[in-house]
């Protein structure tokens, strides 16, 4: 077995993760837990709650950036199809309007020059479709002159259908835009209260005595060999991950020299050709789900709820991440607060 279960490892976290693993998921923690190391004191246990606000709203504020990207990309696609559209409409009422001097030219010939015109009455009412008697009229002319009529007529319902179809599209275009705004004004909020999070992190860490910023890098290894066996495009992004072991951690950081972990899953990916998505919510809707104790090097796992961190699985209950401010990219014991398995398969 390649799971998590099938390794022993002597610490409480490994306890805690078997117990996870044997007992099934368990309701997920509402926010992001800090990334504490075993034995840390309070000092270091605050500076880790710390980091783990400001991870949480920096990867709220990215995803927010994310989503505005979509919404500004509907909104210009439905401006674009209202443009679209309008274009469309004015082009059926051109060719209504084409059409419809060819009918008056046979309306006034059928009443007599003019003398008697219900036609031309018709055509000039709101809605000549809706009023004008096709059988009478064109009953009325001749065979030669019905393909006139007829015209027109297609032509008033084309027109018709062009308009409404315009005015629904302007209606979806003004709810993107509206959209778009609203999602703008929460991307803001968001790196508003992503900047307040990290500076009130960065000044613990700046306050905090060299003895406790050690403590808080306590535990895991920037040693993992990086030559582990396997095959596959997963494989690939995990050994060439591993070889940015030792790299600080640094809020919103996509590499080379820095990361966070959604940032080193991205980067590392991106070397082998395979994009992903910026941040960890988003990542962890890619792949395939799997099982936690059918895990196996190369997958990404993902911890809290909603996902607020994300690493990749080297095997023997152990991954690699980017943990928090303070710290470097290494591999540590999974945690307790694991949420998902996805697998990348190409």
């Amino acid at each position: 077995m390649s799971g998590f279960g099938a390794v022993f490892v002597p610490t409480l976290v490994a306890v805690l993760v078997g117990l996870f693993l044997a007992a099934g998921p368990a309701a997920a923690p509402a926010a992001a837990d800090p990334i504490v190391p075993p034995g840390a004191d309070d000092a270091v246990t605050a500076l880790a709650q710390a980091n783990a606000r400001a991870a949480d709203a920096t990867e709220a504020s990215l995803d927010a950036q994310d989503q505005l990207g979509v919404r500004r990309g509907e909104a210009d696609r439905t401006r674009r199809d209202a443009e679209a559209a309008h274009q469309a409409a004015d082009a059926a009422r051109a060719d209504r309007d084409r059409a419809f001097v060819d009918v008056d030219q046979v309306s006034r010939a059928a009443f007599q020059g003019g003398q008697l015109d219900p036609l031309s009455a018709l055509l000039g009412a709101e809605s000549p479709q809706s009023y004008l008697d096709r059988t009478t009229l064109l009953d009325q002319v001749s065979t030669e002159n019905q393909r006139f009529v007829q015209r027109f007529l297609d032509a008033t319902a084309v027109a018709e259908t062009a308009e409404r179809d315009a005015a629904a599209r302007d209606l979806d275009a003004q709810r993107s835009a509206s959209d778009a705004q609203r999602t703008a004004d929460e991307a803001a909020a968001r790196k508003a209260d992503a900047d307040r999070e990290v500076a009130a992190a960065e000044d613990a860490l700046a306050e905090a005595s060299p003895a406790t910023r050690a403590a808080l890098r306590r535990g895991g290894t920037t040693a993992w060999p990086t030559n582990i066996p396997g095959t596959g495009v997963a494989m690939d992004a995990l050994r060439t991950a591993l070889t940015q072991q030792g790299k600080p951690y640094v809020w919103g950081a996509t590499g080379p020299s820095t990361y966070d972990c959604s940032g080193l899953v991205q980067w590392a990916y991106r070397q082998v050709g395979v994009g992903l998505p910026r941040v960890s919510r988003q990542q962890a809707l890619i792949g395939v789900p799997v099982e936690p104790k059918d895990a196996r090097p190369g997958d990404l796992l993902f911890f809290n709820s909603p996902v607020t961190h994300v690493g990749i699985y080297v095997g023997g209950g152990k991954f690699l991440e980017a943990p928090q401010s303070g710290d470097v990219v290494k591999v540590s014991d999974v945690r307790s607060n694991l949420s998902g398995v996805r697998r990348i398969v190409l």
